[in-house]
């Protein structure tokens, strides 16, 4: 015999037990189904072949092969099919970020169902015409008024919004998406370790890869990752692989997410929001050295290299506005419908500004000139001047004369013995008592006849109020200044200031209008100034040709203009203009909301379209790696009869060799 007689039982046992170790792996596919990212597995199986044969004969000696050799279990995966799903995952999270925010913009302009700001210029335009019927009439000003209150009501309205869905996208990328990030980078930095300890014991860890894989997918979505293994040889010889993950921006350069000895160190990611609303994206690289080592240092900003993702997508929303930035940028994202409706705010409250004369004669504002003594319920001895009805502002070099101390008001920074001009009356009037308190003089006041008591001035409630630091009086009965003068407020207007008929005035005192500052004039909110029907001193009572010019300037085109500060290359500030827009005010406002609808079309048109490859990419990947009830069941069939042929194969060996024991070499016993 040129093999043993046993060999065929060891071949035949050996093919029963691949076939079950098959069955198991096929039952173990089924089982995982529905299982999200399951990787089909497979038995590997050689032929098993101890001895070589000899190439150059075929007689007794040819040796066959021992039977069948299980090599491990493995995974079906399409390397290419991994790295093209990630690829696409990127960009579909970039078209998706950018078409969240697109979608709450949308909220806001979007007025094809709603009555909103279109509508009320509308009716402001139909009460201007009345108004030119009835001209000098305060019930038909009053109207107007009311219709420029319901559209800076809107304006503050969609300014407020716009707060909203920045603060929500920053809060978003914040508290959500950068520690989604780190906690993928430092998942996959622990699987990595993990998947190295069991393979270095023998453990194939294919579920741990099927997680691995899985973070992968996921932080694709977020930034876009190239995979690729590096083989590790240990002390035994084998040779091992573990994933090395790279971030590669759009500047060329590669940054590591992963490394170490095994892949078990892992990067880090940061945001910082700024002053103007944009934010910064901040990487700590993956690198080699121990775990508890500082490596701040290393920390790069990645704002503008983001390539693709859904981090690029949010980014993009926060920080770029499309032809409003200087140079401009590819995406129109939440700056561009801030910048654009602040400028059609601007707009509109300086043409009705300029309309209604700007400056008029003026004989200052109303203030009463006396005030009263009291005691307070803490015998605190108190002198209250009543200006709950006064109106009015001070205008710039404007003087106000209390307890013989003159003070002058003032539009600029205020020196000694000046006033700082707030934004209404109440706000000038509690400037002018901190001024006061401050004043070694002002403060000092004679009560009941004793001179020098020292007080503290401040408004509020409007009344301007003195209150004594000396709490034990236990009457008062005059409150003089300290040459025993009875106290008055004597205020002194300049002859060279004008009255403003400004109709909007900003709520913060700046210069420029935004739709977050915009308000009507407190002063014709108080009825002290009104529209102006004609700016000729001639014209008699019913002339209009100034409300004629404003319900015309409704229409009237006009380019629109953003305006912007920069510095130069020598560092000094300039102001630079961008027009985006030539057309009327209704034209304006409908062009941001055409602009909207248009942006969101077409960035869902791109993200439908990345959809639809994505959705390819799935079901190529599904196709080879995915579990296929009919091809498992076939695969099931299969090995099922394999294991009987094996099993049948020893029963006929087991037969044979029952002949040649007990029926061989019998004759002639």
């Amino acid at each position: 015999m040129t093999r043993s007689t046993f060999a065929g039982f060891t071949t035949a046992h050996l093919a029963m037990a691949a076939s079950q170790r098959a069955m198991d792996v096929t039952g173990q596919n089924i089982a995982n189904i529905n299982t999200k990212g399951y990787t089909r597995q497979r038995v590997d199986l050689v032929s098993l072949n101890a001895r070589g044969a000899d190439s150059m004969r075929t007689g007794p000696g040819t040796k066959i092969g021992f039977g069948v050799e299980i090599t491990g279990v493995s995974q079906i995966r399409d390397p290419f099919l991994d790295v093209q799903f990630r690829n696409q995952i990127a960009k579909v999270g970039t078209a998706d970020a950018r078409q969240a925010t697109l979608d709450q913009l949308a909220n806001i302009f979007d007025e094809t169902d709603k009555s909103a700001l279109k509508e009320a210029l509308s009716n402001l335009s139909t009460s201007l015409d009345k108004l030119s019927s009835n001209a000098n009439s305060r019930e038909f000003d009053s109207i107007v008024r009311s219709r420029f209150q319901v559209i800076v009501d809107y304006i503050h309205q969609k300014s407020a919004d716009l707060s909203s869905v920045r603060e929500e996208t920053i809060n978003g990328l914040e508290s959500t998406d950068i520690p989604v990030v780190n906690s993928l980078l430092s998942d996959i930095g622990k699987l990595n370790d993990a998947i190295w300890k069991s393979q270095v014991q023998g453990n194939p860890s294919l579920e741990l890869l099927d997680e691995r894989n899985n973070k992968f997918d996921e932080l694709a979505g977020y930034l876009p990752i190239s995979v690729t293994y590096k083989d590790v040889v240990v002390a035994t010889g084998t040779k091992f692989e573990y994933p090395e993950v790279k971030f590669r921006g759009s500047n060329g350069v590669t940054y590591d997410l992963t490394a170490g000895e095994h892949g078990q160190n892992y990067a880090s990611m940061s945001m910082e929001r700024k002053k103007d609303g944009t934010v910064s994206i901040s990487l700590i690289p993956a690198t080699d050295f121990p775990a508890d080592a500082d490596v701040t240092a290393l920390t790069t900003d990645i704002t503008d290299f983001l390539r693709e993702g859904s981090l690029k997508g949010t980014v993009d929303a926060l920080n770029k506005s499309g032809e409003l930035d200087s140079p401009s940028t590819d995406f129109r994202g939440i700056g561009y419908y801030e910048k654009s409706f602040d400028t059609f705010v601007q707009s509109f409250a300086e043409t009705f500004n300029e309309l209604n004369g700007g400056m008029q004669p003026y004989t200052g504002a109303s203030l009463p000139g006396v005030g009263n003594a009291s005691m307070g319920s803490d015998n605190t001895a108190k002198f209250t001047i009543n200006l709950s009805n006064a109106t009015g502002n001070f205008l710039n070099g404007e003087t106000i004369t209390i307890n013989g101390k003159t003070f002058k008001f003032t539009d600029t920074t205020p020196g000694t013995d000046e006033v700082q001009i707030g934004a209404n009356l109440n706000a000038t009037l509690k400037n002018l008592s901190e001024v006061l308190t401050l004043d070694s003089d002002a403060k000092k006041l004679c009560v009941n006849g004793v001179t020098d008591q020292s007080g503290t001035w401040s408004y509020s409630a409007g009344k301007l109020e003195w209150t004594s630091d000396n709490n034990t009086y236990t009457s008062v009965s005059s409150i003089k200044t300290n040459g025993e003068d009875p106290i008055a407020l004597n205020y002194t207007a300049n002859s060279s200031n004008k009255r403003n008929f400004d109709l909007f005035r900003t709520s913060d005192g700046s210069t420029e209008f935004t739709a977050s500052n915009i308000k009507i004039s407190d002063d014709w909110m108080n009825n002290t100034i009104y529209i102006i029907s004609s700016h000729d001193k001639e014209a008699g009572t019913t002339a209009n040709d100034n409300i004629i010019k404003m319900l015309k300037s409704l229409t009237d085109e006009r380019v629109f203009k953003y305006e912007y500060n920069y510095e130069d290359k020598n560092g000094n500030n300039q102001t630079g203009t961008i027009p985006y827009y030539t057309g009327n005010f209704f034209q304006c406002y409908s062009n941001i909301e055409n602009t909207q609808g248009i942006d969101s079309a077409s960035n869902s048109a791109i993200l439908t379209n990345h959809m639809s490859v994505l959705s390819q990419t799935m079901d190529s990947k599904d196709s080879v790696s995915g579990v296929s009830l009919d091809e498992e069941g076939i695969s099931l069939m299969q090995y099922q009869r394999s294991f009987s042929a094996a099993a049948r194969l020893m029963t006929t060996l087991d037969e044979a060799l029952n002949i040649l024991i007990n029926n061989t070499g019998v004759v002639g016993r």
